[in-house]
């Protein structure tokens, strides 16, 4: 379990400090955003207040989260940060909104996959009902392993990250019931090569040359096999690429 940092939780209209509460299960939803260095550099920050005032409407929350409010809040932990790699956490519901900050663990270069027929529930949207993932995360070694969640034979997405396969030097995306995190959307709004939406089906797995894992907490990971259905990596070059891609925003 990576070390705890700073927790608090707020009564969301009146910002009146209350008792923690990660909110896990209730109606709500939550972001987590890689924060670097002493002097916090927050990533791709932009990118999470506007999914997260997206995913608020969706979920009809009447609150609106703002940069400023979220570094005015975190005030107080920017002395904490001595590790110079954090992962910040913010939850709402319609009562609180919880910030907690944790420092970001080191991982295996060798990723290994593991299936788990799962779809989230409301999977557009990064929400709270969240149980089930924890249960799955838990049930393996994080650091080195990613659970894959597939619907109907389909790839959806990771615990985690967001799943993106390669074959033929072309990046394919699965096309529904998936949530489209922060580094995904950079990193497939920077790149120039050719992107398409598919349903990409665990039988034919083995056509594809590469499967990168890309998240807030993990960055950019090349998944090395998923040994259930001996699917090994085949090359790193759209992994060498993204993580040229992703450096630039560290």
């Amino acid at each position: 379990m990576e070390k705890v940092l700073y927790k608090k939780s707020y009564q969301l209209n009146s910002f009146a400090p209350k008792r923690y509460d990660d909110l896990l299960g209730k109606r709500g939803i939550f972001s987590t955003i890689r924060v670097l260095g002493k002097k916090p550099k927050f990533i791709l920050i932009d990118y999470h207040i506007k999914n997260m005032n997206i995913a608020l409407k969706k979920m009809n929350i009447n609150f609106y989260i703002s940069k400023k409010l979220i570094l005015d809040s975190l005030q107080p932990a920017f002395n904490k940060l001595n590790n110079k790699d954090s992962l910040l956490r913010v939850a709402i519901n319609s009562n609180t909104i919880s910030l907690s900050l944790r420092a970001r663990p080191k991982y295996y270069k060798n990723f290994i996959g593991v299936f788990s027929f799962y779809k989230r529930p409301i999977p557009h949207v990064k929400n709270l009902y969240y149980k089930k993932v924890m249960m799955l995360i838990n049930s393996i070694y994080p650091r080195k392993q990613e659970i894959i969640l597939c619907n109907k034979g389909l790839i959806l997405e990771g615990c985690t990250t967001n799943v993106i396969c390669i074959k033929n030097k072309k990046i394919y995306i699965p096309k529904e019931n998936y949530y489209k995190g922060c580094t995904i959307s950079y990193l497939l709004k920077t790149t120039k090569r050719q992107i398409q939406k598919s349903n990409i089906a665990i039988n034919n797995l083995n056509k594809y040359e590469e499967i990168l894992l890309v998240g807030s907490g993990k960055g950019v990971v090349s998944l090395s096999a998923i040994p259930e259905i001996n699917w090994k990596s085949k090359s790193t070059l759209i992994y060498k690429e993204f993580m040229n891609l992703y450096k630039k925003i560290l």
